[in-house]
């Protein structure tokens, strides 16, 4: 059963199988100079301001690293908090592909704060002998579902900046974080100081894709320009580039990336609730579409038994499993998991009884 194992997991939204159908006859330039792409990126634009550079590639990994290659240079550091995606999920791409230090901060909650990085940067030395401020790089919602607001946005991106860094966001899961806060994506983007953002399609009901936005500022048209060239160099240009961005203007034309989100979050709440009232709570805020809740190892090996998958992301001392909602995600399976894992618990509690 592998309902909540991943929001990867999930099939295509209804929207961007039309696209993919709709994008599929006829011809259209290669490389980017198609139709579907100039649409793609003029809604882009529309949400996150005129300026916005926007760039389209296959996966979240290429999408981050290439956004960060395009920020920085190879003499500089990346710094990062230390489960987010970047630091632990992204093998060793980081360090190869744009050259820099990936350096983690250790913060409390999981969402770094401007006190975090003044700690971790003012521990750090300065100096050709050493690596120079390069990108911080945040997740939003963070690995742990927990979202960061506008307020908190721009006081990391201020503090980011005062010490050398650009802001780089991983918005793999943005559209979550959008619907829970009610706000304009912008808010959570250029509004905030964010000076690279990674907008994803994949978790959000698409076959797959992420678009890169460079947020108007500065350097944004020089970032954009260092962009095309990894791009192409890293093997990620995607020849029939329709395929990709036809279904992120299709999602984003009538709102259907905001409403499939909500949906998620919702889900993910009521999945919260049931734990919560079975005597199971979450260990971080449930503010998207991820569950994190602590089970004792008889509840893990009933669900298991029950045939239900679920990560375990970070300290195995926690012992998290993590439950991730999606588009298409049944209410009664939710209400099942929530049977079996109290079905589980209370199991364990009379065997111990006994």
């Amino acid at each position: 059963m592998n309902d909540f194992l991943s929001d990867n997991a999930s099939g295509l939204c209804p929207e961007a199988l039309e696209a993919l159908r709709g994008a599929s006859g006829g011809y259209q330039v290669g490389y980017g100079a198609d139709e579907e792409t100039g649409r793609a990126v003029g809604l882009f634009r529309e949400l996150f301001g005129g300026g916005t550079e926007v760039f389209f590639v296959a996966t979240g990994t290429a999408a981050n690293i290439l956004a960060l290659a395009s920020v920085t240079r190879p003499w500089e550091r990346v710094l990062c908090e230390e489960y987010s995606h970047v630091a632990s999920d992204e093998s060793t791409g980081p360090e190869r592909v744009t050259g820099c230090r990936v350096v983690t901060v250790a913060a409390e909650g999981r969402k770094l704060s401007p006190g975090d990085l003044e700690r971790r940067d003012r521990g750090l030395p300065r100096g050709v002998h050493h690596p120079a401020p390069g990108a911080v790089s945040i997740s939003n919602p963070t690995e742990f579902g927990e979202v960061y607001d506008p307020d908190e946005l721009a006081a990391l991106a201020e503090a980011s900046h005062r010490l050398g860094y650009r802001l780089h966001v991983d918005g793999a899961r943005l559209a979550n974080a959008v619907a829970r806060l009610g706000c304009a994506p912008r808010a959570l983007a250029g509004d905030a100081g964010v000076d690279v953002l990674t907008f994803g399609g994949t978790k959000n009901g698409l076959a797959l894709g992420e678009a890169v936005l460079f947020l108007p500022g500065p350097e944004a048209k020089e970032a954009a320009a260092r962009f095309e060239y990894h791009r192409k160099g890293t093997g990620h240009l995607l020849s029939k580039h329709r395929f990709v961005s036809a279904p992120f203007a299709a999602v984003l034309e009538d709102g259907a990336w905001l409403r499939h989100a909500a949906r998620a979050n919702a889900l993910a709440g009521r999945l919260a609730g049931g734990l919560t009232a079975a005597g199971m709570a979450p260990r971080f805020a449930t503010e998207a579409n991820g569950v994190f809740v602590p089970l004792p190892e008889p509840v893990r090996r009933g669900l298991a038994e029950r045939g239900w998958a679920f990560h375990s992301p970070g300290h195995p001392d926690w012992g998290v499993a993590r439950f991730m909602t999606s588009f298409d995600t049944a209410e009664a399976r939710v209400d099942q998991l929530v049977r079996d894992a109290a079905d589980s618990r209370a199991g364990a509690a009379g065997g111990a009884a006994t």
